[in-house]
Order: structure tokens, then sequence, then C-alpha cells
């Protein structure tokens, strides 16, 4: 057993996210519940594997810095934090940057050796590392999961998630045995619309109880402003619904990973 201080792990813990499709909602995710483990105290890094770079929306930074974590790694840089930026209240992400050209040479070199590549982001003996996957690769998945203390695998109740989720368990043998970091999590909950309802009633009765979460976030207008504005939904409005869901998100990875 692990032991923690106030719920936190005393090492460092790897949380990969990844959509089971475009657009449903992994790397709010990550930027949120980064936010919410930062103001409960605990050190969280999160990281940028999307090529789109979109997590750094969420931290302010500007859209005319395009340097990233990406370049610094295929040029043998000594230490990852040399390419980490620092939103105003304090979180700290690594961006991707603009590879183009570069991005399956990058992936390749990951695929390749996954435990150099985490061992190059690790700089703290303690706290979160929590990286944000492409939808579209599941060989990032296939390289990383036995090597991360927990990998959340987000779907939304939309027309695309059921063939999706019967492409990804085929292609990914889960009905042979899941991964024990492996689990589901629900975004965008909507239980007063009836389709939503409908299809997350469909889903959550394909899918075992212990290869789903506990939690899920409801869907909440206030995340896609604060994207909008470039923050967190806790920093645009402290009365946003979403900011109890991804602070119980928070809390519940952080003790899961403490029993680990």
């Amino acid at each position: 057993m692990i032991t923690t201080l106030h719920g936190v792990p005393n090492k460092l813990a790897i949380i990969t996210v990844q959509s089971l499709f475009s657009g449903a909602g992994a790397t709010a995710i990550v930027a949120n519940v980064s936010n919410a483990m930062l103001r409960q105290g605990t050190k969280v890094r999160s990281i940028d594997v999307c090529s789109h770079n979109d997590l750094r929306l969420w931290y302010g930074m500007p859209l005319q810095q395009t340097g990233g974590w990406a370049q610094g790694f295929m040029d043998n840089a000594q230490d990852s934090l040399d390419f980490a930026f620092q939103s105003d209240f304090g979180a700290t992400f690594l961006p991707l940057g603009e590879v183009n050209e570069g991005y399956q040479a990058l992936l390749n070199r990951i695929e390749s050796d996954p435990v150099a590549w985490l061992e190059w982001l690790k700089h703290e003996p303690e706290g979160m590392l929590i990286i944000n996957l492409p939808s579209h690769c599941e060989r990032l998945y296939k390289a990383l999961i036995q090597h991360v203390d927990l990998h959340l695998c987000v779907w939304q109740a939309e027309p695309r998630v059921y063939p999706r989720l019967q492409q990804f368990i085929k292609r990914q043998q889960l009905n042979d045995g899941v991964p024990e970091a492996f689990l589901f999590i629900e975004n965008g909950v909507a239980p007063q619309l009836e389709l939503n309802r409908d299809i997350s009633n469909i889903i959550h009765h394909e899918l075992a109880d212990d290869v789903t979460t506990d939690i899920s976030i409801m869907r909440d207008q206030h995340i896609a402003e604060a994207l909008a504005t470039q923050q967190s939904c806790y920093e645009y409005s402290i009365a946003a619904s979403a900011n109890a869901d991804f602070t119980e998100l928070a809390s519940w990875i952080m003790k899961r990973c403490s029993n680990a």
C-alpha cells in the first residue's frame, strides 16, 4: 500500500486520457481536472500529445507561441520542463507545439520506447502527470497502457458512440479482458435530453460496472464558454456546476492512484 498525504500518492502517478472518438471531451477533462487537482494542493502537470495542439487553449497560452515539447524530445533535449508553460493560475503544462510532417515520426519514437518517453516527462518524484492522447491513435494507447496508473476512455452519448465502442472493443480485444488501468468515463451527460438519455442507458447496459467510473461529467455550457475565453471552467465561473464534477473526479483519481 502506498502511503499518502491528504489522499495524494507519494509517487508520481501517470494518467492518460483519450476520447473514444474526436470531440468526446478528453482535452476538456485533462485541463479542468488538472486545475481541480492543483486547487487541492496536488503537484500536477498535463501533457498534450494531440496534433491539434488544443490543450494550450485552456491555459491562456498566446496563440502566436507555437513551441512545445515535441521538437525538444525529437532533438534529445535533456529536460522536458524547458518546454513547459505556466498559466496565470499556476498550472504547468507541456504543449505539443507545431510538428506538422514530423508528427508520425514522433509517434513512432514514443511507440518504440514508451518508458524512455515517460522518464523524460517525469520531473517531480510525486504528484500527477496527466497525458492527453489523440483520439485517432490507438497505437499510443497500446504502447502506454501497461505503464500508466489509470487510462480514461472518454465517451459521449451521441449517435456515433455505439458503433465506435463496438469497433474499439473488437480491435483492442477487450472482450478477452480489460487492462486493470482501463476505465470508460461518460462526458456531457444530459438526462433532460431524450436522445442523450436513451443512448446513455444503452451504453451503460453494454458496459460492465467494473470498467466504468463511478463519476460522469454533466453537460454544462460554462465549459464551452470557458474555452472561448482560454480559461479553465473554475476560473471562468466559480458557480459553474461542472466545477463540482471535475473536483469530484480529481479526488476520485487521486484516491484510486493512492491505492494502486
